[in-house]
Order: structure tokens, then sequence, then C-alpha cells
């Protein structure tokens, strides 16, 4: 199976707590490709990147067999973010931004699926319209809305909208954090995700704090996470994003997709590895999402 994914790559410059700096490339391309190669899955990118990028970047994601056309290359610079944790959060500054993805592109690609997660604002209505139409024979698109979700001031700092207006019409699988649901639906919890059911989404995945939750028809699922001690969580999102997609498309049961998502963020920050080095190895995966299997929560709704 080939998967589309739709967003910017991004040169990440991450700061640790104790001071340390890393720059690592980045971004949903990365994260979710990478992952989504562990499962098997052949990879169609839909991104851009500057002249900035380097060459070695370039041949850190062959080496994972992701490979950048010339088409994909664009003369403004790459995105660039900066991540600066603060306690339990972090806090992003956005240092460059690259040129929006285009209809054309998307229309041009061949997958049997798509997951799209825009960093700020690179995928418009339009281009997230073209996606759901040239939706793959698999009939799956998965969206992470955080990028909708942020705004960025004169200095470049990014905040998040407290209400959010997305046309979700023809999504199959929808990611969201505490801040996004309150955004999307102005409630909380089961609740907000109910809502959101409501709108058409096939499976909700929702995460709150060390608790990961999956709505899919009437069954609320929950898996808990145990508290890793871990210097960079940067991109584990989109590792949630890639298994859960890539299992469910591979297996059909939404009960082993959401463990093999919530193993294979955990086997990530297991690493306790910076960047890209913490995408896990399937193995690691496959033995947490079997341990996860066994601890689920779940409750039939009326």
């Amino acid at each position: 199976m080939r998967i589309g994914i739709a967003s910017h790559i991004v040169i990440d410059t991450i700061m640790s707590a104790d001071g340390r700096v890393t720059e690592s490339i980045g971004g949903p391309p990365c994260y979710c490709g990478i992952t989504s190669r562990r499962f098997g899955f052949d990879i169609g990118l839909v991104t851009r990147v500057g002249r900035d990028f380097q060459q070695e970047m370039h041949n850190m994601l062959r080496n994972n067999d992701i490979i950048l056309s010339e088409r994909q290359v664009s003369n403004a610079p790459t995105t660039r973010l900066s991540i600066i944790p603060e306690g339990d959060s972090r806090r992003l500054v956005l240092n460059a931004k690259c040129d929006p993805l285009t209809i054309d592109e998307i229309k041009d690609m061949k997958v049997d699926c798509w997951l799209t997660s825009p960093v700020i604002d690179e995928i418009r209505p339009e281009v997230i319209a073209a996606i759901k139409e040239n939706r793959g024979k698999k009939d799956f698109v998965m969206l992470d809305p955080q990028g909708y979700v942020r705004t960025v001031d004169s200095e470049g700092h990014v905040t998040l909208k407290d209400r959010l207006d997305l046309n979700l019409h023809g999504i199959t699988a929808l990611k969201v954090d505490s801040q996004e649901i309150s955004a999307l639906t102005g409630m909380q919890g089961l609740e907000g995700m109910q809502a959101l059911q409501s709108r058409g989404i096939k499976f909700v995945v929702s995460t709150e704090h060390h608790i990961i939750h999956l709505l899919y028809e009437k069954t609320h699922y929950w898996i808990k996470m145990p508290d890793i001690d871990t210097t960079d969580s940067t991109g584990v999102g989109d590792i949630l994003c890639a298994a859960f997609t890539c299992a469910y498309l591979k297996e059909k049961d939404p009960l082993w997709a959401i463990c093999f998502g919530v193993g294979a963020v955990r086997a990530a920050l297991e690493t306790r590895l910076v960047g890209l080095a913490k995408i896990p190895q399937m193995s690691k995966i496959e033995q947490s999402a079997s341990y996860f299997y066994n601890t689920v929560g779940f409750e039939q709704l009326s």
C-alpha cells in the first residue's frame, strides 16, 4: 500500500530542559513517513523544502526510502521551528515558512490513503478538499488539525486559537488533543469526541495527558501510558497518527490499531533520543502494542 502524506518538512531546533540544543529535520512527512515505512508502506509526499535543505538532510530521508523531487524544492526557505520546553508543555517559535502546498500536487498523487497534518497553514481549505476528493482506493483520510489551531504573532511566537471552524466532511479519522477538541466543539473529553463523531468522523483519537482515547461507533476505548522521563517528545503525535493508520489499514481492527498507535508512542519515548532518532523499530512497536492490548479500558455507550 502507498500512503500519501501532506505537510511541510520542518527543520526543528529542539532545546532540552538542561539547555542542550539539537537541530533535526522533522515535521509530519518525516515522523509519519518513517513510521509508515516501518509498517512496510510506500510513501508519497506532498511537501516543500527550501534550497537551505542540505544534502545530508536529503540523504537521511533517502536512507529511509523517502526521496524528495526537484519539484518539491522551493526558493522560499524551509519551514523552521524552535521548540522550547516550559514545564510539562513547550513553546514554539516560527523562524521561517516555506510555500503552501497546491491542488495540482494532490491530484497528481497516486496513493491508497492519506495522512495530513499541517504545521502552520500550508494546507489551505481547497487543498484539503482535493485530498478528500482524491482519497485513494482504501477510502481513508486521517487528519491531525494541529496546524489549523496555530497562529503566529509578529515575532514568530506560536499561540493557539480558542475557536476553529473546520469542514470535517470526508475525514475518516481525526487525532486531537484537549485544546483542539475545545476549539472545534466548545466541549471537552468524551462529550467533545462524541460531538466530532456526530460530524461524520469514523475514528476519533484523543490525547489527554498520559491517556490516549479512541471513539469508534458506540465504544470508547482508552489506554493509560506510563510516565516516561524523556528529553524530547517532538513528533510523537505524528508517530501515533501513522501507526494507527497503517495498523488499521493492514488489520482492519480499530482496537489493534489504537494499541499499535500507543505502542509506537511508548517505544519512541523509551528510546530517550532526540528528533527522528526516536522513531522505533517495528519489533519494539509490536512488543508495546501487545502489552497495551491486555490493558485497554473500554465502555459501551448508549
